[in-house]
């Protein structure tokens, strides 16, 4: 396709076929718009197609260069995104010739990004697909229903249906010290990342391989995890003794609530989990308390992030959370 980016400069491009185009109207079909989507390194792809059901060919007309809209509102109906905006698009009057039972299909892949620039990650929202056909014959418009779907989805279930299944493989492995399995699914090339207080460091959280993952319960080394909160003395220890105080303190397989992709625990520390792994899917087990007396002050929580990695999910960082001073 001709690409000319900028306004003032008109051009026909013609796409041709044998069959000459009847009336929209004449022949008792329907021409007809569908979408699906699917969830991919944290953005969502959107397969659209146009379908002649007509009995004959029809010569279809775009004014321009776009030839579909997709705008994605929330639960409140404002407007989160809009595919145009800030895209540029050939001037250009494009005809098209579809031949009966013939499909046009696109393709657009939306990073979740809203129009405040913030990425999003939770919520219910609705996709509208519109296609930006005319029928040759001004006389034989388009119905709009034939030009427009819509797709309504939820992005924490799309997480969940995501990476559940790891997500369940590997805190099974943490319950049951099974660090051969749990070895399987951190990331080979980034490691899994030991985090102790919500925030993660780049610079200062430990970070395993497959290797020493497997070796989890046998390492006597110890190591600096961070500092103690409260105290800010240093959080030295075995791989065992960080495991029993900041990876499986309770028994998460079981918690009571468990998040995709959305926080169930507020604490004072700064979350940046987003910021350091941002095409991540981040799977939390929260218990909100144990004790009345504490009034949800004792609550604790374990979050397994997940980022893909050559069409599976692996494991990228254990982030341990609970209230802090």
């Amino acid at each position: 396709m001709l690409k000319i980016l900028g306004i003032g400069i008109l051009a026909v491009v013609l796409f041709f076929s044998a069959s000459n185009p009847l009336a929209v109207n004449q022949d008792g079909g329907a021409f007809a718009t569908t979408a699906s989507y699917e969830f991919k390194d944290g953005q969502i792809v959107f397969n659209i197609a146009f379908a002649n059901n007509h009995s004959a060919s029809h010569k279809l007309q775009f004014s321009s260069g776009q030839q579909y809209e997709i705008v994605v509102t929330d639960e409140n109906e404002s407007e989160v995104y809009r595919y145009s905006d800030g895209k540029f698009f050939t001037m250009a009057i494009v005809y098209r010739t579809l031949k009966p039972g013939e499909t046009m299909s696109w393709q657009e892949t939306w990073d979740l990004t809203n129009k405040d620039g913030e990425k999003l990650r939770s919520g219910k929202y609705t996709a509208t697909i519109s296609v930006l056909a005319y029928a040759e014959n001004a006389e034989a418009e388009i119905p709009d229903e034939q030009l427009t779907t819509t797709l309504e989805f939820d992005l924490s279930e799309i997480a969940k249906s995501a990476v559940k299944e790891a997500a369940d493989t590997v805190i099974a492995a943490l319950r049951d010290k099974d660090t051969e399995t749990l070895a399987e699914y951190v990331h080979p090339d980034k490691g899994v990342r030991f985090t102790p207080y919500t925030y993660v460091s780049t610079e200062h959280d430990v970070v395993f391989y497959p290797e020493a993952a497997r070796n989890l319960f046998s390492d006597e080394n110890q190591y600096l995890w961070g500092s103690y909160d409260g105290t800010g003395w240093d959080i030295l220890l075995t791989p065992a003794e960080y495991y029993d105080r900041f990876v499986y303190s309770h028994d998460f397989a079981n918690a009571p609530q468990v998040g995709y992709n959305e926080f169930l625990s507020f604490g004072n520390m700064l979350e940046n989990q987003f910021e350091v792994y941002p095409d991540a899917v981040i799977v939390e087990y929260y218990f909100p308390g144990f004790e009345a007396q504490y009034e949800g002050m004792d609550w604790k929580s374990l979050r397994l992030v997940f980022e893909q990695h050559q069409g599976s999910w692996k494991l990228v960082g254990i982030i341990h959370n609970e209230w802090t001073i």
